[in-house]
C-alpha cells in the first residue's frame, strides 16, 4: 500500500465539500480547523514547489513544514531533525523567508 500524504488544508478542503458528514469526518474537520495556518484557497503544490525549490526534501517533510508553517530557524531545524535532514544556513533561510511571506 502506498502511503500518501496530505496537509491539514488538503484534509479540510475534502471535508468541506461534504454535505453528510459521518461522525468521524464531522469530528475529523473539528481536528483539523483547529490547526489551520493559511487561507483556505491557498495553492498547496505550488507552496510545496517552492519549497523543493530552495532545497530537494521528501515529501513527508515538506508536508510538516507546510503544516506547522515554522517562523524561525530553530521551529525548522526542529522539524528537519525529526527526518534527519540537515540544511546549510542560506537553505534555511530560504525556507523560513517562504514561511514567513505566506
Amino acid at each position: 500500500m502506498k502511503i500518501t500524504y496530505r496537509t491539514n488544508i488538503e484534509i479540510y478542503n475534502t471535508l468541506i465539500d461534504i454535505e453528510n458528514k459521518s461522525k468521524n469526518e464531522a469530528d475529523t474537520l473539528s481536528y483539523v480547523e483547529n490547526f489551520l495556518k493559511y487561507d483556505k484557497n491557498i495553492n498547496i503544490k505550488e507552496l510545496a514547489g517552492s519549497i523543493n525549490k530552495v532545497h530537494k526534501l521528501p515529501e513527508e517533510a515538506i508536508i510538516k513544514i507546510i503544516d506547522i508553517k515554522p517562523t524561525s530557524r530553530e521551529e525548522l531545524i526542529a522539524i528537519l531533525n525529526s527526518y534527519s535532514i540537515n540544511l546549510d544556513d542560506k537553505s534555511l533561510d530560504g525556507i523560513t523567508d517562504l514561511m514567513q511571506v505566506i
